[in-house]
């Protein structure tokens, strides 16, 4: 393979977690205003600026590469995002933090593949940078997504005994 396919393919794999994290971060933002409990809300905040700084190292790195972002995969990622939201439109306050912890779990699982992906393709073909890059905010979203699994359970418990309440 030429060495402009293999920069042209890591650039690729870089733009693809460009727009992950982008469609994150308007995730993050909807899912802190509809947290129910303070703990969630903060927690979402704090990875909504680990997001933000993650998304900025890896424009920086495809900059470096001499690639660009794909815009149209950050608004597809929205798109996807949104008609998420639209499924479940009907729920209670509730449902919709139980429903935005498991999105949020399996997002910082999707990613985590991603950065695999990605530090595998690295390594591959010699790029250190780009490899540590990958390591490195897939740890990142490791430790979010150890953060999120444990507040599922107790957060659809609350959902459901606040629902019969009711």
């Amino acid at each position: 393979m030429a060495v402009n396919d293999i920069q042209d393919r890591i650039a690729r794999y870089i733009d693809d977690a460009i727009a992950l994290e982008a469609s994150g971060i308007t995730g993050l933002k909807d899912m802190i205003s509809e947290a129910t409990d303070p703990q969630d809300a903060a927690m979402f905040q704090q990875h909504l600026t680990e997001t933000e700084r993650q998304k900025e190292r890896l424009e920086a790195r495809l900059a470096a590469l001499g690639g660009t972002s794909n815009k149209l995969k950050d608004v597809l990622n929205k798109i996807g995002m949104a008609a998420t939201d639209l499924l479940h439109g009907g729920k209670d306050p509730g449902d919709k933090a139980t429903r935005n912890l498991i999105q949020a779990y399996t997002i910082e699982n999707l990613e985590v593949a991603t950065y695999e992906s990605l530090h595998a393709a690295a390594t591959e073909v010699g790029d250190t940078e780009t490899a540590n890059l990958a390591k490195s905010i897939q740890a990142e979203e490791e430790a979010a997504a150890k953060k999120i699994f444990p507040r599922i359970a107790s957060v659809a418990r609350r959902a459901v005994v606040e629902g019969v309440q009711s």
